[in-house]
């Protein structure tokens, strides 16, 4: 009795996101729910049409007799392309009892959720990583410094920069400071990527912000020849986070706008402010992302480069959330945009 009044309940529902219905031996209906006639746009009498799968579904469970349980196939309904989860059990008198479920919201929540654990899992990784090399390169910088400067006091200073091999030797520990000066900023990444955010947050001038790092992107831009123009808005706004933050995933950014940007090509940063939010967005002119990556190349470690670890841009999105921001990118062959949105601080600076 239970079981008939659940059957009735969800058959005459509207509130139900779950398709039911009952065919005879012929497939015709018998009977449907609401939310199964506004799919197929069907009635009673009526076959669902031709070409569905569930159609095809109907046809196969009548001719073998024999259940077909949770079959997942793509139906166009509503002008949209659903993923859905199919029941078709063979009653008595030859007859078949339909259920189907929109599963799409579902799997979307799969997928964020297998995402979110994934960049848990690599955030762990990350940080524990940075620790284990950091103790060792710090070791290795202090090693050259003692031996730089032991070699210094057993020889004069004019006597170090006058002869060539003590020249040439400058160089290798200079080299050297260098790359370890990239390993280590490579590795402060990794943690601030990974360890808990602690960071003290402030009102940042996007003017004042600007200011101060423009000109280095002018110089990176002048080294790839690259031509870089600004678009500043035409009154200042203010974002709460940290200047550190904000820099480091902006500058990924960048980073990667100028590894995609030919010669002679324009690079493009505008600031667009409203009473809402402020959008930083960075355009060039390269070749675009490809299609297969366009929807993962925010995952960490996917790149279409084969020289990057693919995190640069998996960081940036990282450190905007922190700040209550987000990030999209719209490719095509004519360029990238990358938007960067940010809540406008309304506060008292």
């Amino acid at each position: 009795m239970v079981m008939r009044q659940i059957v009735e309940f969800l058959m005459n529902s509207d509130q139900m996101d779950i398709g039911l219905a009952i065919v005879d031996s012929e497939a015709k209906i018998l009977f449907l729910n609401t939310t199964m006639n506004t799919w197929y746009t069907v009635t009673s009498g009526e076959e669902f049409p031709e070409h569905s799968a569930l159609q095809s579904i109907v046809g196969q469970v009548l001719q073998d007799k024999k259940n077909y349980s949770g079959v997942l196939v793509q139906e166009r309904l509503d002008g949209k392309v659903r993923s859905m989860i199919t029941y078709v059990y063979p009653q008595l008198k030859g007859e078949c009892f339909v259920l189907m479920a929109d599963i799409q919201d579902f799997q979307q929540y799969v997928k964020i959720q297998c995402e979110k654990e994934r960049r848990e899992t690599i955030v762990h990784m990350a940080a524990g990583t940075a620790n284990i090399i950091l103790n060792p390169l710090t070791v290795i910088k202090g090693t050259l410094q003692l031996l730089e400067k032991s070699l210094k006091d057993h020889v004069s200073v004019l006597q170090f920069a006058a002869s060539p091999p003590h020249q040439k030797l400058a160089g290798y520990f200079k080299l050297l400071d260098e790359q370890i000066q990239t390993i280590d900023k490579a590795l402060q990444r990794f943690l601030l990527f990974g360890k808990p955010f602690e960071w003290k947050f402030v009102p940042i001038s996007l003017l004042s912000f600007m200011q101060e790092w423009i000109p280095d992107i002018q110089v990176q831009a002048l080294e790839k020849t690259v031509r870089f123009a600004l678009e500043f808005p035409e009154q200042n706004g203010f974002v709460f986070g940290h200047p550190k933050l904000l820099r480091a995933a902006l500058q990924e950014i960048i980073n990667n706008a100028l590894d995609a940007s030919p010669p002679g090509s324009v690079l493009t940063l505008r600031i667009n402010i409203t009473d809402n939010h402020i959008h930083i967005i960075v355009r060039d002119q390269g070749a675009g992302i490809p299609e297969d990556l366009q929807s993962r190349i925010i995952l960490p470690f996917i790149t279409s480069k084969q020289d990057a670890i693919g995190f640069g841009l998996s960081f940036s999105q990282v450190m905007i959330e922190k700040m209550g921001g987000s990030l999209k990118i719209d490719s095509s062959d004519l360029g990238t945009n990358v938007i960067v949105q940010l809540p406008a601080f309304k506060g008292t600076v």
